[in-house]
């Protein structure tokens, strides 16, 4: 039994504090055992040794590694504290410092991301209502509760315990959700790029996966060379995350429909010198198509002779387009020279006739070229008449044999006239004549050059 030294209540030998007054009983237990112990006579106490060196280098190592250990918990506690994570992460925001900021959150390994995309989707999302609900995801954690995913539209952020070394620490992981993006591809080889990844098409209207990528801003391009012409495009989209974190992009593939026309429909279409091999009829939409000033057009046909004829080349800036042949314009052009001098030439006649009845030459002045010969020899033969005595003119036939192109300004037209002359001094006489005209043409209008008599036949009554 064991007596308290302070208030002598009775204790038990094992109890280690008085069960009336609660003091600690230990000395007492101390000095019982210590006159329960055999007392060793001074022979038989063993003299203190000193420590070697070796112990003492023991010591000291062995104190400088838990000293070391010590301060490595520390600091390792420290580096996976979520709450100065998250201090770390709003002071890169505060300081604009994207490549930092970006560091403190998980990407998961084949996603295209990077910084200047998630900073700007951040900043849009709100990097406060961000924060706040970070933290209190960490808090849940703690807690050991399970941690809700941020959403911005659709899964956005998730916060993750890790363990790091065998579970000793724990650090909280931000996983950035990537969403799964596709893209619909019109034709077949289509070449599609969408930030550092590039696709190509391998059937018509072909469901294309562009991988995963974070929430941002990303380039896109896609070229198409398999049509009628190149095709071409880029711009950039702002991609969020959707619902199921999937997103169908639509591109802007910018095409349109082209209407062709030309003097020749049976002409083939050429598109930067490669046949379509279509001809214009076949072709009078062409689709896919982009106005670009860098491609040219043009059609090439057969003349008359069987030579090849090339239209005129037009850059593709317009949604119609004509392509005019120059030989067939040429034709169009002399084929109207030719019905415009043969109405000249009657209308020449008719006014003849009335010129020399009166012998007045103003009917026919402006017919001729001013200051040229020939004007001034007719108007001296209309005017001639006047000393002729009883004569007259019977104009019968008027008629066009011949008509020839001699040059783009310059026309021969051949006639067979027939008329009856008579006149006091000479009597009656038919006349049949071939004659041949030249006319010129000259800004836009049209003279007589030349009268020439080619025959004539007189028969007198």
């Amino acid at each position: 039994m064991e007596f308290c030294t302070t208030c002598g209540e009775q204790n038990s030998e094992e109890a280690l504090f008085c069960t009336n007054c609660g003091k600690s009983l230990q000395n007492a237990q101390q000095k019982t055992s210590e006159k329960n112990e055999p007392k060793l006579s001074t022979q038989e106490i063993a003299p203190l040794q000193k420590m070697t060196n070796k112990q003492k280098w023991i010591y000291s190592i062995s104190g400088s590694v838990l000293l070391v250990l010590i301060i490595v918990h520390f600091v390792l506690s420290s580096i996976y504290d979520p709450t100065k994570q998250i201090s770390a992460m709003n002071e890169a925001y505060n300081n604009q410092d994207k490549e930092v900021f970006f560091q403190e959150f998980y990407v998961k390994e084949g996603t295209e991301a990077n910084a200047k995309n998630f900073y700007a989707i951040v900043k849009d999302y709100g990097w406060t209502n961000l924060r706040d609900q970070l933290t209190n995801e960490v808090e849940r954690i703690k807690k050991n509760e399970n941690p809700d995913i941020i959403y911005n539209n659709g899964e956005f952020i998730s916060a993750n315990s890790k363990p790091i070394l065998f579970g000793l620490y724990n650090k909280v992981e931000f996983t950035v959700i990537p969403t799964e993006v596709y893209i619909h591809a019109p034709f077949k080889n289509m070449t599609i790029k969408f930030g550092d990844k590039e696709v190509v098409s391998k059937s018509e209207g072909e469901k294309l996966n562009l991988g995963k990528y974070i929430p941002g801003e990303y380039a896109w391009s896609y070229s198409y060379e398999e049509g009628y012409m190149p095709l071409a495009n880029k711009g950039n989209v702002i991609l969020k995350a959707q619902s199921e974190n999937i997103a169908e992009i639509d591109m802007d593939w910018n095409f349109q429909t082209v209407s062709v026309d030309s003097d020749l429909e049976d002409a083939i279409v050429y598109v930067n010198g490669k046949s379509t091999e279509k001809k214009v009829s076949e072709l009078s939409e062409l689709y896919p198509a982009q106005l670009n000033s860098k491609i040219e057009i043009y059609a090439q046909s057969q003349d008359k002779n069987g030579n090849a004829v090339k239209s005129e080349v037009l850059p593709l800036e317009n949604d119609s387009i004509y392509l005019a042949f120059e030989h067939i314009r040429t034709e169009q052009k002399m084929a109207e020279h030719e019905d415009l001098i043969k109405n000249i030439y009657k209308n020449y006649r008719s006014d003849y006739a009335s010129a020399i009845r009166y012998t007045n030459f103003d009917y026919i002045e402006e017919y001729f070229k001013e200051g040229s010969k020939i004007k001034k020899d007719y108007a001296k033969f209309v005017t001639d008449h006047d000393n002729i005595p009883g004569y007259n003119y019977d104009f019968l036939l008027n008629d066009i044999t011949a008509f020839k192109t001699l040059s783009d300004k310059q026309f021969e037209l051949q006639s067979f006239e027939t008329f009856n002359y008579s006149s006091d001094k000479e009597g009656s006489t038919n006349y049949e004549r071939k004659k041949k005209y030249v006319f010129s043409y000259e800004n836009g209008e049209y003279f007589i050059d030349e009268i020439v008599d080619l025959d004539t036949k007189k028969t007198k009554f």
